[in-house]
């Protein structure tokens, strides 16, 4: 499992768990701890350099990795905020789609929209972590 899980994940089940643990781990090196800084600068100026819509699709299909690593996150380890980013940026790669379908340039309001969405994720997962203490977001059953 790439990166840490609160608290650790057991081993996976089935093909999917092991999909998601793949995924995670291969895409971890880039998206998680102190390199995400990287990754993210390098993506801005990258769509920049590049123009609309060439510059938004890179953007985009940045977005769709990102979401994509954080709902395969939050469904092996609960962090809390990975059910809002992972939603949150998944939505915003389609966003920037038909962004270019329809012929708007959108890159400068979409990376703004992506950290909101990183805010609003991991202010959540504070709220959350405060609240019952732990950063796993899990529903207790009546």
């Amino acid at each position: 499992m790439g990166g840490t899980c609160a608290p650790p994940v057991g081993p996976p089940g089935n093909r999917i768990e092991r999909t998601l643990d793949t995924y995670t781990s291969l895409t971890a090196l880039f998206l998680r701890g102190c390199y995400v800084f990287l990754t993210v600068a390098v993506l801005w100026f990258v769509s920049r350099a590049l123009g609309s819509p060439v510059g938004l699709l890179v953007q985009g299909a940045f977005f769709l990795v990102f979401g994509t690593y954080c709902l395969a996150n939050f469904a092996r380890c609960r962090e809390a905020h990975c059910i809002v980013t992972g939603v949150g940026w998944s939505a915003l790669a389609i966003i920037s789609v038909g962004a270019v379908l329809a012929g708007r340039d959108i890159r400068g309001g979409a990376w703004t929209a992506f950290l909101v969405i990183a805010l609003a994720g991991h202010g959540f997962e504070w709220i959350w972590k405060t609240r019952h203490g732990s950063n796993a977001l899990r529903l207790r059953r009546v």
